[in-house]
């Protein structure tokens, strides 16, 4: 299906993708660029939900402190983005905790399929590296169910394997659309990660901890687009 824009409500999948960008003290961990770099990933979600073959319900939760400072400030049109749930309360209080599933790369469970049921959180702290384990111990302190992308099962990084938030909401359209996740994994990360198939060697030495553009986990983790 190519990208088009439209004015009625679009028929979305079942499935619930919820991007909370203000839970623990993210917020108060992240510099103002790195807030910048959330609101930019939210821009790409976005777009590329709207264009996608396979869109999901997306919910922006817990919107408000510096994010909506930089929506306002840089963005003024999102007021009118389309098929999207814009909520300032928190995930929680929006769906049951029953059906949470926190992805994030610090979790020791490996999701192996989407479930329809469930409703899946892509956490929105920007520098993962500084701060490893936040978004773990987030999940874990409220209570809900956690996993990571099966990235290992599939592909080798050059970098530790923290994605963009943007990576991780695309991975799951490419999944949703191609039923593979190693096609998903090989369309949606970038080449300077250094990707390569299970099986296959590497080219280059394994770098330092890195990631790209910034953070949410993936395993478990367009151009702007105006409505």
């Amino acid at each position: 299906m190519q990208a088009q824009l439209w004015s009625e409500p679009r028929s979305a999948s079942v499935y619930k993708i919820y991007s909370s960008f203000n839970i623990q003290s993210s917020v108060s961990l992240s510099p103002p660029t790195d807030v910048h770099k959330l609101h930019k990933q939210i821009q790409r979600c976005y777009a590329e939900n709207r264009r996608a073959s396979h869109p999901v319900q997306f919910y922006l939760t817990s919107l408000g402190g510096q994010l909506r400072q930089s929506m306002d400030e840089k963005d003024k049109g999102w007021v009118n983005w389309k098929d999207i749930h814009i909520k300032t309360e928190h995930y929680t209080e929006v769906v049951s905790q029953e059906e949470l599933v926190y992805l994030t790369s610090d979790s020791p469970n490996v999701l192996t399929e989407l479930d329809p049921q469930r409703a899946y959180v892509i956490g929105g702290l920007v520098d993962h590296n500084h701060h490893k384990g936040v978004t773990f111990e987030r999940a874990t302190e409220l209570g809900i169910r956690h996993a990571q992308l099966p990235l290992s099962s599939f592909v080798k990084m050059n970098s530790r394997k923290v994605l963009a938030v943007n990576h991780v909401f695309e991975i799951i359209l490419a999944y949703l659309e191609k039923g593979s996740w190693q096609e998903a994994f090989f369309t949606v990360l970038p080449q300077r990660k250094g990707v390569v198939a299970v099986g296959w060697d590497a080219t280059d030495p394994p770098k330092k901890d890195e990631e790209t553009d910034s953070d949410s986990d993936p395993e478990t983790t367009a151009q702007e687009e105006r409505a």
